[in-house]
């Protein structure tokens, strides 16, 4: 296989990473002709290329990522993995995502082997949430469908989306896991800056993603609808946070997201 940023036109093809050593892995995305790389595209792939260096027998329970600077996304992606550690119970890996201009995305993820335990949802589903069949598709280029609830004149940070990624992703865990990854950069960054002065006016604004971190509760399906409720935490040092969480459509609390978020008016 040869990655092309032609070929990719739908998620499954994203997530085909090309491996041109031992360790090492090509990725490409859609030109969209946006200039920078969608961030769920990096944090996806490098994800990927992770978990092909794992067992089966190990599911990711949760990564951490750094945006180092913005992807160009005319460019492949090489990711880079190192093998921090092979344990019985729990795996560590670290990748490195790189382009022509150096290392864009820092990623440590850790997988876990399936252990028994108690299984306590504390968090519940939001009440009175309008089903997705009863939504309109908000217009995108990326790979999913998404719904977004309205919440009438409500100033606080906050939004709640359905998503789901467009098309049957197959039975792999760590496949779904790795569009979750995807899904869960929609949103967040505009949420975690609503409190600021300039929010709404994003042509007025430097936004950037700083980071992103997302926790597997539960298995789950990317390709089936996936309701993401979140809120912002507030804005210091031209640094907004949010986090969302994740159910399935019928209330399971699949996962936990969380990002910061740059935001400071454009200088002259």
């Amino acid at each position: 296989m040869s990655v092309s940023i032609h070929s990719v036109d739908s998620l499954r093809t994203l997530l085909e990473l090309e491996q041109v050593k031992p360790d090492a892995f090509l990725g490409a995305g859609p030109n969209l002709g946006w200039g920078r790389i969608y961030g769920g595209q990096v944090v996806s792939q490098a994800l990927r290329a992770a978990g092909l260096t794992v067992s089966a027998s190990h599911r990711v329970h949760s990564f951490h990522a750094y945006f180092v600077r913005a992807g160009v996304e005319t460019e492949t992606v090489l990711y880079e993995v190192e093998r921090v550690r092979d344990g019985k119970s729990f795996t560590t890996r670290q990748v490195v995502a790189y382009q022509a201009g150096g290392a864009v995305l820092n990623l440590i993820a850790s997988f876990q082997a399936d252990e028994e335990g108690e299984d306590v949802q504390s968090r519940l589903f939001p009440h009175a949430t309008p089903s997705p069949d009863r939504l309109e598709s908000m217009p995108t280029d990326l790979f999913f469908d998404h719904r977004f609830v309205r919440h009438g004149n409500d100033p606080s940070p906050r939004a709640t989306s359905w998503l789901k990624v467009i098309g049957d992703l197959g039975d792999d865990p760590m496949v779904h896991a790795c569009a979750l990854a995807y899904l869960s950069d929609e949103d967040l960054l505009g949420v975690a800056l609503l409190p600021h002065s300039l929010a709404g006016d994003w042509d007025s604004m430097m936004n950037a993603s700083l980071d992103h971190a997302v926790w597997f509760h539960r298995p789950v399906r990317a390709d089936q609808w996936l309701l993401f409720d979140l809120e912002g935490s507030g804005i210091a040092n031209a640094r907004g946070h949010a986090f969302a969480r994740v159910f399935t459509a019928d209330g399971l609390h699949v996962a936990t997201v969380a990002q910061e978020g740059l935001g400071r008016a454009r200088r002259e």
